[in-house]
């Protein structure tokens, strides 16, 4: 009795802490600054690099950093779980624009310079919008 008790009052304490812990589409907001920042990073790496005005290394190190913080939001975003469905069309959409902007980074360093940047500034306008800054 005690021990199924136990498990009870265990299992209303873990769905106490999922419901409450759902996210809205304002907590959306700081993520999709986060990837609209490491976007814009890598576009204005891949500029740069493109008019021969770094080094290719350090275009290298930049990409491949702002590629794994993409991939940090990512991973932040996959593991979020909305409270509505305005929350999850924003969860969602800035899924979709940072993997898309990994894809423009990808790109970039295959040599695909113009398609990376045009990737790059459809990802940047979604995350602009989730972010806010639009």
């Amino acid at each position: 009795m005690k021990r199924m008790r136990r498990s009870v009052v265990g299992l209303v304490i873990v769905g106490a802490l999922v419901s409450g812990c759902a996210a809205s589409a304002s907590d959306i907001q700081p993520m999709a600054a986060d990837a609209l920042s490491a976007a814009q990073s890598a576009d204005l790496g891949i500029r740069i690099d493109d008019a021969g005005r770094t080094f290719p290394t350090t275009a290298r190190v930049v990409l491949d950093d702002m590629a794994t913080q993409l991939s940090d939001v990512i991973t932040q975003l996959q593991q979020t779980q909305t409270a509505d469905e305005a929350a999850e069309r924003a969860r969602k959409d800035a899924l979709d624009a940072s993997r898309e902007a990994i894809d423009a980074i990808h790109a970039a360093q295959q040599g695909d310079v113009s398609a990376a940047q045009r990737a790059l500034d459809s990802a940047i306008g979604v995350l602009e919008e989730l972010a806010g800054e639009r």
